[in-house]
């Protein structure tokens, strides 16, 4: 059961940091439906195609390395039994359409579990439509210990150039972009799960939203100076 006392926190928390969050047009990538879940939570727009779906881990870095031609590519919708990751699909009771995705120009193609969409056509439409809202001087990336998450895939998470990133983790690791999760169900298993009913303890997404957009302004007003 739920603790009423930590919702109640946690409610708590982002009503108030709303108010604080001046970078209102942040893109968040993220892997699961930590972003979408986020934006709801803070009053703001999706403006990224990365809402409502499941990527796994090892196809989510592939896609960060070249995130821009990836966004753009073609999507080719399988059948489940055709997944590389029908194994793990088989926790999910529902049916949702599964994607593999080609990047622009040609490349290893990866998979978009498109959980929270009734049909192909509509997940594509929201593709097209929420990529089109990418800032991609204004990102914050997100990755999780789970869904096919391991040790080298936050590695080489860690090492991708993006100015803000962040990676939630069971357990401790010697990188700058990971933090904790203090739960003691995810230490036991170790893997995260439902990291936006806990990331505000060990992340604050809006000082770091913040401090983005004040680095990209400053990086914009340089360019025409």
């Amino acid at each position: 059961m739920r603790n009423p006392i930590e919702k109640l926190k946690r409610w708590w928390w982002y009503r108030t940091t709303r108010r604080q969050l001046r970078n209102r047009n942040v893109t968040i990538i993220s892997e699961n439906c930590w972003g979408g879940i986020l934006c709801q939570y803070l009053g703001i727009g999706y403006n990224s195609p990365f809402v409502g779906l499941l990527v796994p881990a090892p196809d989510y870095i592939k896609i960060l390395r070249s995130l821009r031609e990836y966004v753009e590519g073609d999507f080719r919708f399988i059948p489940r039994s055709e997944s590389r990751y029908e194994a793990n699909l088989r926790y999910f009771k529902n049916d949702f359409p599964i994607a593999e995705l080609t990047p622009k120009g040609g490349g290893d193609t990866v998979e978009i579990h498109f959980l929270h969409y009734k049909s192909p056509e509509e997940a594509v439409e929201k593709w097209r439509r929420r990529a089109k809202r990418i800032d991609y001087d204004n990102i914050i990336v997100k990755l999780a210990e789970r869904n096919e998450c391991t040790d080298k895939e936050i590695a080489e998470f860690d090492a991708l150039d993006y100015p803000s990133k962040i990676c939630f983790t069971a357990k401790k690791y010697p990188f700058k972009s990971t933090r904790v999760l203090d739960a003691l169900d995810f230490i036991r298993r170790g893997r995260v799960n439902w990291e936006w009913r806990h990331c505000h303890k060990c992340y604050n997404f809006v000082e770091e939203a913040n401090r983005l957009l004040d680095a990209v302004q400053m990086h914009r007003r340089a360019a025409k100076a």
